[in-house]
């Protein structure tokens, strides 16, 4: 008897672990595997309702629900789901849902596969700003399952721009800070917030980008350290990287004109050292010229 259900699957891209995602989370101490493992699993998951992690038409997966199917504790699904967020992976609603933000990208080749993108990104959107539970109500189809394939063959890639967490990832483990961990991502991800909110999110990357560079020119690549001078600035209420240079300028400005100072009061004195000067001939008390002529 011929077996007439689909099944649903998927087959990576080959350079699927090459990404800048995968490797920043395969990088992370001791979890790192265990989060590509659940990320891949969660793709699965996604399949049959085209990115979103839903259980049934009506209930979508939960943490507790994605330990258990995926075979992985609360905590490292809990602590995979804040990552995957912060990457830029996911999208969680605040109804629960887990939409997938990756998955259409690895739908196979079809002559509208911008527009379907397009569309399960602004769906995603929609979602989103309206805070609600999305069902689908279409009549679904007897005896039909969709099923997605994902192709080997190479494509052109979506460009992204990286999020401000990944700009400042990328600035500090150029200068030689090493690999992000999770604390070190939680501190900059507080630093990223403090600083947006008081300008924009692009001048607080502006901040913690210069202060990093500022600590490498120092022989300083400790995030620690990073921290102080963010922290100076703050106070300050330096928000911006112009009113960072700006301060800078006054710094250099007043130290020059005090040391300046200083090199005025002692210059003439260097003078005399470097210039010889004829001393004026002193004339000799009158007992020690008349001894003198006695001689």
């Amino acid at each position: 008897m011929a077996d007439n259900k689909k099944y649903y699957y998927i087959r990576l891209k080959e350079n699927f672990f090459d990404s800048d995602e995968i490797k920043l989370l395969e990088s992370i101490p001791n979890d790192g595997y265990k989060f590509s493992n659940i990320l891949l699993k969660m793709y699965l998951k996604s399949l049959k309702y085209e990115g979103r992690l839903m259980f049934n038409e009506r209930i979508p997966f939960n943490a507790e629900m994605l330990a258990t199917v995926t075979g992985h504790s609360l905590g490292d699904v809990t602590r995979a789901i804040d990552m995957f967020k912060k990457f830029g992976l996911i999208e969680v609603l605040e109804t629960g849902e887990i939409y997938m933000l990756d998955i259409q990208s690895f739908i196979g080749k079809t002559s509208t596969e911008a527009d379907r993108i397009k569309a399960y990104r602004k769906n995603v959107e929609h979602q989103k700003q309206a805070s609600v539970q999305m069902y689908d109500k279409r009549t679904p189809e007897i005896e039909l399952e969709k099923e997605i394939d994902i192709e080997t063959e190479l494509k052109p890639e979506i460009k992204k721009e990286p999020t401000a967490y990944q700009k400042i990832v990328a600035v500090y483990e150029k200068n030689g800070f090493g690999l992000v961990s999770p604390i070190v991502s939680e501190k900059i991800n507080d630093e990223l917030k403090d600083f947006a909110s008081e300008s924009n999110e692009d001048e607080a990357v502006n901040i913690i980008t210069k202060a990093m560079e500022i600590a490498a020119l120092n022989s300083a690549n400790n995030f620690n350290y990073v921290l102080a001078i963010t922290k100076k600035w703050y106070n300050k209420k330096l928000f911006t990287l112009k009113a960072v240079e700006a301060d800078e300028l006054k710094n250099k400005s007043q130290k020059a004109s005090r040391y300046g100072g200083r090199r005025n009061i002692v210059e003439p004195q260097l003078a005399s050292v470097s210039e010889p000067v004829e001393e004026p001939e002193r004339e000799l008390p009158e007992w020690l010229t008349d001894a003198a002529k006695d001689l």
